[in-house]
């Protein structure tokens, strides 16, 4: 075969001009390939150190994957999918976002792949929102880049409901930047608003209007029509997609939370305090993975006050008037305006209005960014903010390898001590004087055993559920020392649950159960009479449960499954150990 030298030519020019294009490309785009990897972080650590991606069980497997679990069931034809929850009391339209259009790709998608595909969309999207609006403000890519991944990982520390904060930052460019919205603005802020929660996101995303006056800096330079139309489109998309809600507060009148009557003013300036001068998700700084962020938080506002420029100050003011707002309003307002006709609105929580923070805080850095003359301020934000943003997504997996090397090496009595001390919040000093103490170790080696369940399929353990499953049939459960929402996942009916939404009727039914073990602890009872959300078997001994479980049955229960061995003489052992689960025990209520 003879050698083609022209041809050789041709494609080594063309394998040249590829390589210059995509080198171009990486050169232009060096911003947002280094914001997604830092995104990334969290996955990749995850999958090194376990081989899956661990989760935060609060508020993510504990609730919305189970109910977009139920909502999946829906959309392929189970139209009587919420009758799982709650004997049966719950109907389909309970279900807050049951009309959100993001919930079609249920029908392509899994279970598990829905949640990671809609947890990565909200980071990337919450990046992208407020690299826009970054932009306008700070001409400097990196600069932006920086200001808009703070922001996405700040905003997913916290579960997100919907995807409103995920695009404030794109509506307030919108409401400061255009002299008029096109279509595409229309179907970008419907869209969200139909994928948005009421109670979540509804405060936040209006609070954008006096925002957005605000960074004008000039009544003069307010587009009327611009606030007009978006108040309108954003209002009417999410009152439509919020119509289950609506729905059922009307039909239920009498919610769980038509008692929630906290008059305690020293509780209720403390948690308003906690959502506003502490970490938003992180409640605190006890633990060692949120104080980077707290100090991001404290710098950015000492930067904005003191740096004599009328915008940032107008800002910061706005963040102490959101906090004197939400004070007011749970103390002296919440009780008058919410009474008769209206009592059904008393669960509404108006420290919700926090939602607006992040976005207001990333605002913030991102004008210090810009603004900061002394090049060595500048660079002291702007790599905390890259540490604080790698604390915030190696937070989970570190601190679940820390959890199962502890679990691993330490005494059992030790570790649960160990456990009672971060459940009570003890200092952080005591705690790292409890790890350092040699003789709350066991003697041999230490081992590393990093197999955690706080993974997707762990956490739901899907074969053992499925062999309960094919005992209990469609009988229903209750579950004792074990999330009763893992049930649910793997299709059996139950009695308990988390919900935000359920009749004050069942509630005292429910009451009955657990009605021992309340009064013997305050805390347990005041969480559960004032809020309610979590439906469950609440006790305080496990060898000594005070449970009822002739009420269990009364209202619909026929199996217990617990995490734990139960002495009862109102219940018959049906397995223990269930399909060589040593922390899983099926019974049936006599």
């Amino acid at each position: 075969m003879l050698f083609d030298f022209n041809l050789f030519i041709g494609h080594l020019e063309s394998n040249m001009s590829n390589f210059k294009n995509n080198s171009n490309f990486i050169i232009k785009n060096y911003n947002h390939i280094f914001a997604l990897a830092l995104l990334s972080i969290y996955y990749f650590l995850s999958i090194i150190l376990f081989k899956e991606v661990v989760i935060n069980p609060h508020d993510n497997l504990d609730v919305t994957a189970v109910w977009d679990h139920v909502i999946g069931r829906f959309y392929n034809g189970n139209l009587d999918a919420a009758n799982f929850f709650l004997s049966g009391i719950l109907k389909w339209y309970y279900i807050e976002n049951i009309f959100y259009p993001i919930n079609l790709i249920h029908l392509i998608l899994d279970d598990k792949e829905f949640y990671f595909a809609n947890e990565i969309l909200k980071k990337i999207l919450a990046y992208f929102a407020f690299y826009i609006l970054a932009q306008s403000i700070n001409k400097n890519k990196l600069n932006s880049s920086v200001a808009a991944i703070v922001y996405s990982s700040i905003i997913n520390i916290e579960k997100l409901f919907g995807y409103g904060m995920v695009m404030m930052p794109y509506f307030l460019y919108l409401l400061i930047r255009k002299q008029k919205l096109k279509p595409k603005h229309f179907f970008i802020i419907i869209f969200t608003g139909l994928n948005s929660s009421l109670v979540q996101d509804y405060l936040g995303l209006l609070l954008l209007i006096p925002l957005s006056i605000l960074l004008k800096q000039s009544f003069r330079n307010i587009n009327i029509n611009i606030i007009v139309a978006y108040f309108i489109s954003i209002s009417i998309s999410i009152l439509l997609a919020s119509l289950p809600i609506i729905l059922s507060l009307i039909e239920t009148q009498e919610t769980h939370r038509v008692n929630s009557n906290i008059n305690d003013i020293y509780l209720i300036l403390t948690n308003t305090l906690n959502y506003f001068l502490t970490l938003p998700g992180a409640r605190g700084i006890a633990y060692l993975f949120p104080v980077p962020l707290f100090f991001l938080y404290f710098f950015i506002l000492f930067f904005s006050i003191t740096s004599r420029q009328k915008n940032l100050i107008l800002i910061t003011f706005f963040l102490i008037l959101l906090f004197i707002a939400s004070l007011f309003i749970n103390l002296f307002l919440k009780n008058i305006i919410f009474s008769d006709f209206l009592i059904f609105l008393q669960g509404f929580n108006f420290q919700r209005i926090d939602r607006v923070i992040p976005l207001t805080i990333s605002i913030l850095l991102a004008y210090n960014l810009k603004l900061l003359n002394k090049s060595y301020l500048k660079k002291f934000i702007f790599f905390l903010s890259i540490f604080t943003v790698i604390t915030i997504h190696v937070s989970v997996p570190i601190k679940e390898a820390g959890k199962q090397f502890l679990k691993s090496n330490i005494k059992q009595k030790k570790y649960d001590e160990l456990k009672n001390n971060i459940i009570n919040n003890v200092s952080l000093i005591k705690i790292t004087k409890f790890l350092i103490d040699k003789n709350n170790y066991q003697k041999n080696k230490f081992t590393l055993n990093l197999n955690s369940s706080n993974t997707f399929d762990g956490y739901y353990k899907f074969e053992v559920y499925s062999f309960i499953k094919s005992i209990v049939k469609q009988d229903r459960v209750m579950s004792v020392g074990i999330d009763p929402m893992i049930a649910v996942m793997n299709d059996i009916k139950v009695i308990d649950g988390y919900h935000t939404i359920y009749s004050m009727e069942y509630k005292k039914k429910f009451r009955k159960i657990i009605a021992d073990e309340l009064e013997i602890n305050s805390k347990l009872k005041n969480y559960y009479d004032n809020w309610g959300n979590r439906v469950y078997i609440f006790f305080n001994d496990k060898n000594n449960l005070l449970l009822n479980f002739i009420e269990a049955k009364n209202i619909g229960a026929t199996y217990v499954i617990s995490a734990f061995s139960i002495k009862s003489i109102n219940l018959e052992l049906i397995c223990s150990n269930c399909f060589g689960n040593k922390e899983i025990f099926l019974y049936k209520i006599l």
